[in-house]
């Protein structure tokens, strides 16, 4: 008889949400931390476009990795369940990747290694993302995306901590591999699927087809909820990408209430404390509310508080204007974020291909690295043209994107 898989328990929404936690980490890190790396061996006037480009190799992989992992554990089955087996050996080639990352010293070996991360993570995540659908009920999944979410955002905190007591990115990196292994290890731990008659292995792979990917999208929620989903993300992006850079070369005094936090990477790292805490307690809240109030609601609200928030962001280069602004803001991403996951769950057209239209879903999140990983040719020639024009005008398209994303979902009919 096989384990216990779901209960309405703290314990198995953290324990198996571990692993949405490290996700966040790693990823946080990388994107405050990398555009330094790479501005220490790019010439000044490039570096935006350098770190852009390596992005967008990412996100071309990203664009297939998460739904490609996914098709292949739909059709899998092992004596450790579907999804578990992805997540173990994904886990352990993110950590190596994490430390090859903390060593590239050059452009190519950055981007080399930022590709292998990616790839590493896909195998473990696109798996992963089906959790909620297959095993949470859908009474109790805004509440399991609020609890994620939550533990997505104390990441970032955590980020925030690790990036100011070790300093040196190195280092770093080899805390976050390590924190990967260990967090993996607890989510397998409490994380239990129905195991398999077969004594090891057996996968069972139909041709692989384009049809099998346009099919979700014949669903409308699930276009409405893809490209809701790619517009937030983009404006996110476009914010994580140039924040490090935007305070280096546009706010010149990095003073918090008469505290001087003297570089770019602890104004980004304070910046980025400010939004996680809050954005922890806005999840914290909503995710007590998105199963009574409705998903759509929840996001709506949110997404008119983001736009807001990012127009003092964009057009006042003062650090304590911008660290008070990125309080509202994370407040009201964390609650987007508790919504997000379980109207995801919701909409999902096909039972037997859960973890593969997940991956796709999740591909509504790396698609848009894409193009912000090309805005960073912009914005360095808008800077060109007039000193700090591309990033004001970057943080303003950025704010009308959460809107019009958030307010994209209304539109959904699958779901409340």
């Amino acid at each position: 008889m096989s384990k216990p898989t779901f209960q309405d328990k703290p314990f198995w929404y953290l324990g198996t949400g571990a692993y949405w936690f490290v996700t966040s980490l790693k990823w946080f890190v990388l994107f405050l931390l990398q555009p330094l790396q790479v501005a220490e061996v790019v010439p000044g006037g490039e570096k935006n476009g350098a770190w852009g480009m390596i992005v967008a190799i990412g996100a071309f992989e990203a664009m297939i990795g998460p739904a490609l992992m996914g098709w292949l554990s739909d059709r899998t089955q092992t004596r450790f369940g579907r999804r578990r087996p992805f997540l173990a050996i994904g886990a352990a080639l993110t950590s190596v990747a994490l430390l090859l990352l903390g060593q590239a010293n050059s452009l190519v070996m950055m981007a080399i290694a930022y590709l292998f991360l990616q790839i590493s993570d896909d195998v473990a995540t696109g798996p992963y993302a089906a959790l909620i659908y297959d095993q949470v009920p859908e009474n109790h999944r805004g509440k399991a995306s609020g609890i994620m979410s939550m533990l997505q955002l104390i990441a970032q905190i955590v980020a925030v901590g690790i990036g100011l007591g070790l300093g040196k990115i190195a280092l770093i990196y080899v805390a976050v591999a390590v924190i990967n292994v260990i967090c993996a290890l607890i989510t397998l731990a409490i994380w239990h699927e129905p195991a398999a008659e077969a004594p090891l292995a057996a996968i069972v792979l139909p041709k692989l087809s384009i049809k099998s990917w346009i099919e979700p999208f014949r669903s409308p929620d699930f276009r409405w909820v893809w490209l809701a989903r790619f517009l937030v993300a983009f404006g996110f992006y476009l914010i994580l990408l140039y924040v490090s850079n935007y305070l280096s070369d546009r706010v010149h005094s990095l003073t918090l209430f008469g505290f001087d936090l003297k570089t770019p990477k602890n104004g980004a790292l304070a910046a980025a404390l400010g939004i996680s805490l809050s954005g922890a307690i806005g999840s914290g809240i909503a995710a007590r509310l998105t199963d009574s109030l409705g998903r759509k609601k929840i996001i709506g609200l949110a997404g008119w508080v983001m736009a807001a928030a990012l127009i003092p962001f964009a057009l006042i280069p003062n650090f304590t204007v911008i660290f008070c602004v990125a309080l509202v803001f994370g407040s009201a991403y964390g609650i987007y974020l508790s919504a997000s996951l379980a109207l995801a769950a919701d909409v999902l057209p096909d039972p037997e291909a859960a973890a593969k239209d997940m991956g796709i879903w999740q591909a509504s999140v790396s698609t848009p690295q894409v193009l912000t990983g090309a805005v960073g040719l912009l914005v360095d020639a808008g800077n060109r043209l007039s000193g700090g024009m591309g990033y004001t005008l970057a943080f303003l398209i950025s704010s009308a994107a959460f809107l019009t994303g958030c307010l994209l979902v209304t539109r959904v009919k699958g779901s409340s």
